[in-house]
């Protein structure tokens, strides 16, 4: 039986395809755009790998109507020079993040302000007449320009400007690994960092924790098409695990010892 011998084209589609295939899940975060000069090669978008933001701290009740919100520069916890420009500039990130969304209908930013603490925030506040600040910590940070890894790791607060009390607490990381290139020798697969990875870490993190303030604002928002994909695809790799078993409320007798044995309660434990 003789083997059929494959030409360059269809080798060249078949890597092609096999990394267009492999970029499904991540659809949203990465284009792949092939060079026609030269060598073949296929540019990926580098993506912000982190997971969902951890909260700590969320509202029970719906979002009062045209919160007035006041958002004050973040305080940096790791050891740095100059770390009160760091925090300025992460939080105006996260602050005109938010404000692409639309989060709140009225959000300012103090730039003029120290770097975020609780006690000073919230009179801030209550001098400007706001129903909630905003501020939190960059708790993690490591650049590494477009040649290396960059890391970011943030930690936010939200607290009611009239009672004190803390409405929002969540926190969440993220790395942009550094740039690969793997060399098929017909093609070439080579990382498009951003000109600014901390820019991206930052956007990124701020629209997460965002869309979950969002969601307690208007609602939850309607899938999108990638997100829907991706959710099938993923029920279908991963199937739903058995549901857990209410815990036992009292003791039930086997049928065969209604007879010989009183009902009587026991512990569920």
């Amino acid at each position: 039986m003789s083997i059929p011998r494959i030409g360059l084209p269809a080798v060249i589609c078949i890597l092609l395809f096999s990394q267009i295939a492999c970029t499904t899940m991540r659809a949203v975060d990465e284009n792949v755009l092939i060079d026609p000069t030269g060598k073949n090669i296929i540019y990926r978008d580098a993506w912000v790998r982190r997971n969902p933001p951890e909260v700590h701290v969320s509202p029970t009740s719906a979002a009062p109507a045209d919160l007035k919100v006041l958002f004050i520069p973040f305080r940096v916890t790791q050891p740095m020079d100059n770390p009160t420009i760091l925090g300025y500039t992460t939080s105006r990130i996260v602050w005109q993040t938010w404000l692409q969304m639309r989060l709140f209908p009225n959000m300012e930013f103090s730039g003029d302000d120290t770097p975020y603490r609780r006690d000073r925030a919230l009179a801030l506040a209550r001098g400007r007449g706001m129903d909630m600040v905003v501020g939190g910590f960059v708790t993690h940070v490591y650049s590494g320009g477009t040649v290396g890894e960059s890391q970011l790791a943030l930690q936010l607060e939200a607290y009611d400007v009239r009672s004190g009390q803390l409405v929002w607490s969540m926190a969440q990381g993220g790395k942009i690994p550094a740039p690969q290139t793997t060399d098929y020798f017909i093609v070439a697969a080579k990382t498009r960092m951003p000109s600014d990875p901390l820019h991206t870490l930052t956007q990124v993190l701020a629209s997460d924790m965002g869309q979950r303030i969002q969601t307690w604002i208007v609602g939850p928002a309607t899938e999108t098409r990638w997100q829907q994909r991706d959710r099938q695809v993923h029920d279908a790799i991963f199937a739903p695990r058995d549901p857990v078993p209410a815990p036992r409320t009292g003791y039930e007798p086997a049928e065969e010892e209604n007879n010989t044995r009183e009902n009587t309660p026991e512990s569920a434990f």
